[in-house]
């Protein structure tokens, strides 16, 4: 059976800029390839490529029996309006007799957008287990899809969503990514890994433990493997973790640190970690090993705002944190979300207070994307009609009657009036990541404020 897994074109197209492969893709392709399928993988966002473009390439190049096309699925990416792009992809794929799956959380936690898009199945929650045993029956089938745990189809006009699929996957067992399936060349210069899936925090607005559940991750021995090929294959200077929490486990990532260390492999590191999970002498260990580059979620300076969106950590704690992991040696990522609810103008200066008293060396400033699967969402959703959005606009979403959006605004350029003075670059958009050295300070050092999604691996070579 051919396969083709699309990652469909964003409205606008994503920048090549900072764009990192996607793993998760990548990860589900090469998977099935283990289970004797036939796979190719487009990347249509990446390559700039339309409907058209797809209408050629399955002329020219490759007829799939089935196209997965993922949206939303491990990294959020896409804006809302690719959706109509999705829907115009499957449209097309009708006109071929081809079947689409639809995969990712918008699909798990709106399944009835298949009244909307026209896809013929979707996946509701984690994929592996589900793919294969949709691609074990006839897909025309219906009494046989109706057995099938996780999936949401059409029965002539009727919409079927079945039971949940809770059973987990053991992430022990999925196959080294096939990194072939894509043209590396199109993407930055450095490589990404899953380790993990799931969070132990349950943030009001995010959405992973909803969808992936409790955190579970790969086993140290398994990650340094993957790390080892990278290296060997690729010849890979350096590596993000793209985990949502990749220090949730002390043990784990101090078993990495030790491996590595004990192998004399030479390698930079960064990866995405929570303060709650902030261990001295595992953080050390990780230097040593060659982790070079922290993020940790901080959004809002003030314990109030933090406390009500449910996030769990204590901000004096927080500032301790960074202010120690930079003495180590780290460079360190904060993002804030400057309108989380109950945000007022009190709370925006703490916020400010806290950027300048910690002084990250990179700050990721956005509004709050709603997306499917939040607390967030799922509350405003019951009061009125809101949009999803996956990537951050350059404005507040909600009015708060009590801290206007015109009043934030103002503030934020306080905060960027006062990170001009500490000599930091401020980033607008994506095409400025093109040349870093017009980033850098009068003492060489790259500090900004970004307002768009930021490039990877930024001053890791130390």
């Amino acid at each position: 059976m051919n396969i083709l897994l699309i990652n469909p074109p964003n409205i606008p197209f994503s920048e090549q800029k900072l764009l990192i492969e996607p793993i998760d893709i990548i990860t589900l392709g090469t998977y099935l390839q283990e289970a004797n399928y036939n796979v190719k993988f487009l990347d249509m966002d990446c390559k700039k490529l339309n409907c058209d473009d797809l209408d050629k390439y399955i002329q020219n190049k490759f007829i799939p029996d089935v196209v997965i096309i993922s949206y939303d699925y491990h990294i959020p990416l896409h804006t809302q309006k690719a959706l109509e792009n999705i829907s115009t992809i499957c449209k097309k794929l009708k006109e071929y007799d081809i079947k689409t799956i639809m995969i990712g959380k918008t699909v798990t936690y709106n399944p009835k957008i298949i009244d909307v898009i026209n896809f013929d199945i979707g996946i509701i929650g984690e994929v592996e287990k589900t793919i294969i045993n949709i691609l074990n029956v006839n897909i025309d089938d219906r009494k046989e899809l109706s057995k099938i745990n996780g999936i949401v189809f059409k029965n002539n006009n009727e919409t079927i969503i079945n039971e949940p699929n809770k059973e987990k996957y053991d992430l022990d067992k999925l196959p080294i990514p096939n990194r072939e399936l894509a043209d590396l060349s199109d993407y930055i210069d450095i490589r990404s890994i899953l380790t993990s899936r799931g969070c132990i925090n349950q943030c009001d607005f995010c959405p992973t433990y909803n969808y992936w559940g409790s955190w579970r991750g790969r086993s140290a021995e398994n990650i340094v493997k993957e790390i080892e090929y990278l290296i060997n294959r690729y010849n890979t200077k350096k590596i993000i973790f793209l985990d949502d929490n990749a220090t949730a486990s002390k043990k784990r990532m101090q078993d990495i640190s030790n491996i590595i260390i004990n192998k004399k492999i030479n390698i930079r590191l960064g990866c995405l970690a929570s303060i709650n999970t902030y261990d001295r002498t595992t953080f050390e260990l990780m230097y040593k090993a060659g982790f070079r580059w922290l993020h940790f979620g901080i959004e809002s300076g003030s314990q109030k705002v933090i406390e009500k969106n449910n996030k769990n950590f204590n901000i004096e704690y927080a500032k301790q944190v960074i202010k120690e992991v930079k003495k180590m040696g780290y460079r360190v990522r904060t993002s804030f979300i400057y309108d989380l609810p109950s945000t007022t103008k009190e709370d925006m200066y703490k916020t400010i207070d806290f950027i300048l008293e910690t002084e990250p060396d990179e700050i990721r400033g956005h509004f709050l994307a709603l997306r499917l699967g939040t607390t967030i969402y799922n509350k405003l959703s019951k009061e009125k009609e809101i949009p999803t959005q996956y990537i951050h606009s350059d404005k507040p979403l909600l009015e708060n009657r009590n801290y206007t959006n015109q009043e934030m605004l103002d503030d934020i350029n306080v905060l960027i009036e006062r990170l001009k003075e500490k000599d930091y670059k401020i980033v607008r958009n994506v095409e400025e990541w093109e040349d870093l050295e017009k980033l850098r300070n009068k003492e060489g050092k790259i500090k900004f404020l970004s307002f768009c999604p930021s490039r990877y691996g930024i001053d890791w070579e130390k």
